[in-house]
């Protein structure tokens, strides 16, 4: 008889549980694509992983700068022409910790960018190559619009610079707008 009477009762219901809060924090990989921010010029591309519903790491690639052409150089009175490729680039390591509704967040990040400088110039005498890497901070807070699929990200961000040159100071306030997609 208590057998019976178990096996015919309806499973509990947890009133509380949400199946849209369930399916946003199961989403756990993030991929997304910010202009400007971290890597100052054109953007990046970028990874993340929510370790949990308010921390984040995250990786990413971005372009500074891409440049080729002609160069003319004078060698012991000799003058030659020859091409030349310059690129910067960089690479990104953060967190992130956010602080609000599933909706509506308030993003604190922090990160290291390392800043890579090539450079290579062929001529018919011989080529010339140059590298330079350089490790900088950057710190920001943002606000996060999260959808079921998607999120936007407005940042504003305290960057470290490489080597200042001309009016760029070492320390500049920036800002990066982020598109991203949960996975």
């Amino acid at each position: 008889m208590l057998v019976q009477s178990l096996s015919g009762q309806e499973p509990v219901k947890n009133p509380t549980a949400d199946p849209v809060k369930a399916l946003n924090h199961s989403r756990k990989h993030r991929l997304f694509t910010e202009i400007g921010g971290r890597t100052v010029v054109f953007g990046s591309l970028n990874y993340e992983y929510a370790m949990s519903k308010n921390f984040s790491l995250g990786a990413g690639l971005g372009m500074i700068n891409y440049q080729t052409g002609t160069i003319l150089r004078v060698t012991d009175g000799t003058s030659e022409t020859g091409n030349y490729r310059e690129s910067a680039t960089s690479q990104l390591v953060f967190a992130n910790y956010f602080v609000g509704s599933e909706r509506h967040k308030l993003l604190l990040t922090a990160g290291l960018t390392h800043f890579l400088q090539t450079s290579k110039s062929r001529y018919p005498s011989g080529t010339v190559s140059s590298v330079d890497a350089q490790v900088e901070w950057n710190a920001g807070i943002g606000y996060q619009l999260e959808l079921n699929k998607m999120f936007f990200r407005l940042t504003g961000y305290c960057l470290g610079l490489p080597e200042p040159t001309g009016w760029f100071p070492k320390y500049i306030p920036w800002a990066g707008v982020t598109a991203g997609l949960k996975l």
